[in-house]
């Protein structure tokens, strides 16, 4: 990979516990080219996340569309494809929204804005993330930002349902490397095929075999990133068959090989996962995992 410009910061803060089963993490990125030129990078495969561009602007491509400004007030659906991403000037705040949090502050088909990015001041039912923006627009202090959304997810929080405890269940199995194919993530949650395709649909965004390919891969980059001195193929997941195999599965995701990614700079998103994994112990939101009732992994030191 080419060396990382100082172009960007990003610094990152864990909500607090209670809404730690809902939301990954808060960041704060600071986009500034030293010549006004675009800074360009790509947003990987991941969960939903809201960005609040407090200053400045950002251009993102989404599949099937040109460039263009994203909204000031954006959430990005659940994702399956990496998007391009530019600014020559920036101050951003943002949140990352596990599938439970899509659940319990969204609740529409998580389908439905898969690989989408929205306007949460004119869509329907995104009002709660709206209120955070107009909360948080005016303020200088990321400190304030975070006490304010705190503040208003707080309050928006519902009692536990028995959903919950499925989601979560659904969550883990299906960033367990042992999860390797549909009949087993079915066999984990005890659901047939259809059930298991009407929920994951709903649920995160995609069907099972999609989300278990994606998670695949999201295992492989994500160890790349964390040992850029290693190769490739000493990063491969252990259910890909071949490096063949995985290097089909990278066109399908990011849109180039491996190898035409790691030669292009990173100076947004690389800097991010470097400071993320720093931070809280892994470098892509994606990789997070919810806590597994019978063991100590935490997903949200992730």
């Amino acid at each position: 990979m080419q060396p990382l410009e100082p172009v960007s910061k990003t610094r990152f803060v864990l909500p607090p516990p209670p809404l730690q089963r809902y939301l990954t993490t808060y960041y704060f990125t600071d986009i500034e080219s030293p010549d006004g030129s675009e800074i360009s990078d790509l947003m990987l495969p991941q969960w939903a996340s809201i960005r609040y561009i407090y200053r400045g602007s950002v251009k993102m491509t989404i599949p099937d569309h040109k460039p263009q400004d994203s909204p000031l007030a954006a959430m990005t659906g659940p994702t399956s494809l990496a998007a391009p991403i530019s600014a020559k000037k920036a101050n951003i705040a943002a949140f990352g929204l596990l599938p439970l949090g899509w659940y319990k502050f969204v609740g529409q088909p998580a389908s439905r804005w898969a690989n989408k990015v929205v306007d949460v001041k004119t869509a329907h039912k995104f009002e709660l993330f709206e209120q955070i923006w107009e909360a948080i627009r005016n303020m200088d202090s990321e400190a304030e930002m975070v006490d304010a959304s705190n503040h208003i997810l707080l309050e928006a929080l519902q009692p536990v349902d028995p959903e919950e405890e499925r989601i979560e269940a659904a969550h883990l199995a299906l960033t367990d490397p042992a999860i390797d194919s549909v009949a087993a993530l079915s066999d984990r949650l005890d659901m047939d095929t259809k059930q298991l395709s009407r929920f994951s649909n709903r649920v995160f965004g995609f069907l099972p075999k999609l989300l278990l390919r994606r998670q695949r891969f999201v295992r492989t980059l994500g160890q790349a990133l964390m040992n850029p001195k290693q190769s490739w193929s000493e990063c491969v997941d252990l259910n890909y068959y071949d490096q063949a195999h995985f290097n089909r599965d990278f066109k399908r995701f990011m849109g180039l090989t491996p190898r035409q990614y790691m030669a292009q700079p990173h100076p947004i998103l690389g800097i991010g996962a470097m400071e993320r994994t720093k931070a809280l112990g892994r470098p892509l939101q994606a990789m997070d995992r919810p806590v597994d009732p019978n063991g100590s992994d935490n997903s949200n030191a992730a």
